[in-house]
C-alpha cells in the first residue's frame, strides 16, 4: 500500500485553493458564521432556508452561466421567470396541468430569438438581454392586471419527497448534472470555450460561430425554462409583478463568484455551484447577525466588484472582450 505523503496533500489542497479560491471564502464564512452564531446559524430552520436560497440561485443560474463561458451575457432568465408565470396563470383555465409547459417553451423561444438577433445583428447581449427582461416585466403586468396572481394547481411539482429537503432541490440535480455534462463533455460545450477564449481564432479553426452563439442561447432559454417551471411552484406559485434586483443580481454574483469570468474561456455551471454556494453561507449568515438589508446589499455588492477584477485580471491577458 502506498504511503501518503503530507507534502503532497498539502501541495494539492493549494492548488486546489488557488484554482478555485472561492472555496476558501466558503470554508471561512461557515465556520465564523458557525462560531459567532452556532444556535441560529446552523439552526435546522435557517439550513432549511439556505438549501432553498441555494436552490433558487441555481436555477436562475444555470443557463446564463453556460452562455458566459463564451463571452456573452444573459439576463432573460428574470424575465422567463415572470412572463413564464404570468402565462401559466391565465392560461391554466384552459390548459389545465398542460399550462406549466408554456414556461419552458418560452424559455427555448426567447433563447433562440437573443441568439439570432445577437448573433446576426451584432447587438451586445448585456444590452439585448436587459431590454428583453424589461419588455417581458410589462407583458407579466399587462397579463396580469398588475396585482399578484396565483395558481394553485401545481402543487405536485414541489411536493415533499424527503423530510428537510425541498423537492426542488431533488429536480435541481439531474438538471445540473446535464448542464455540466454539456458543457464538459461534449463539441457544444468546447466550441463555447473556444469562443470566449478567441472567437475570432474559432472561426479560424472552421467553427461555425453564429451557429453555436444561437444554440448557447436557446440551450440557455431551454435551461432558465426548466428551472422557472420548478421555482413558480418553489417560490408559492404566485406570479410575480414586481421586479426585485435582488433575483437579477445574485445570480449573476454567483457565476462570476464561482470562477466564470465576463470574458469567458472557462468556468460554467460546475463552478457556480460553488459561487451559489458561498453567495448563500454569506447572505443567510449576515442574516442572522441581523445585519440591515442595505448593509448586506453592500457586503455583495463589493463582493461581486473583487469577483470581477479577479476574473478581468485572469482573463485580460486573452484579450478577450464581454460580446
Amino acid at each position: 500500500m502506498k504511503k501518503l505523503d503530507p507534502k503532497q496533500i498539502l501541495s494539492s489542497i493549494w492548488k486546489m485553493l488557488k484554482d478555485f479560491p472561492v472555496v476558501l471564502i466558503m470554508i471561512l464564512f461557515f465556520i465564523g458564521f458557525s462560531v459567532l452564531y452556532p444556535d441560529r446559524f446552523l439552526s435546522p430552520m435557517n439550513l432549511s432556508s439556505m438549501m432553498r436560497q441555494f436552490v433558487t440561485l441555481m436555477l436562475f443560474a444555470i443557463g446564463p452561466s453556460m452562455v458566459m463561458t463564451m463571452g456573452s451575457l444573459d439576463l432573460t432568465y428574470v424575465g422567463i421567470w415572470m412572463l413564464g408565470g404570468a402565462l401559466v396563470w391565465f392560461l391554466t383555465p384552459v390548459l389545465g396541468l398542460a399550462a406549466i409547459l408554456v414556461v419552458p417553451l418560452l424559455g427555448v423561444v426567447t433563447g433562440f430569438l437573443v441568439g439570432v438577433i445577437q448573433a446576426k445583428a451584432k447587438i451586445p447581449s448585456f444590452i439585448l438581454t436587459l431590454s428583453i427582461m424589461f419588455t417581458y416585466w410589462g407583458l407579466t403586468a399587462l397579463i396580469s392586471g398588475g396585482s399578484p396572481r396565483s395558481v394553485q394547481i401545481f402543487g405536485f411539482i414541489t411536493a415533499k419527497l424527503i423530510p428537510g429537503i425541498p423537492t426542488a432541490f431533488l429536480w435541481t440535480i439531474p438538471i445540473l448534472v446535464a448542464a455540466i455534462y454539456l458543457i464538459k463533455s461534449t463539441r457544444f460545450g468546447t466550441y463555447l470555450y473556444s469562443l470566449g477564449s478567441n472567437e475570432e481564432g474559432a472561426h479560424l479553426a472552421g467553427i461555425n460561430v453564429l451557429k453555436y452563439k444561437i444554440l448557447a442561447f436557446t440551450v440557455s432559454g431551454l435551461f432558465t425554462g426548466i428551472g422557472s417551471m420548478i421555482l413558480f411552484q418553489h417560490m408559492g406559485g404566485s406570479v410575480a409583478v414586481e421586479m426585485n434586483l435582488n433575483t437579477m443580481n445574485w445570480p449573476l454574483v454567483a457565476i462570476i463568484l464561482g470562477g466564470t469570468p465576463l470574458m469567458g474561456g472557462s468556468g460554467g455551471p460546475q463552478r457556480t455551484i460553488l459561487g451559489a454556494l458561498t453567495l448563500t453561507l454569506l447572505v443567510r449568515g449576515l442574516n442572522v447577525a441581523m445585519l440591515k438589508p442595505e448593509a448586506i446589499q453592500l457586503l455583495v455588492g463589493l463582493m461581486l466588484i473583487a469577483s470581477i477584477l479577479v476574473g478581468s485580471r485572469s482573463a485580460n491577458k486573452g484579450g478577450v472582450e464581454v460580446s
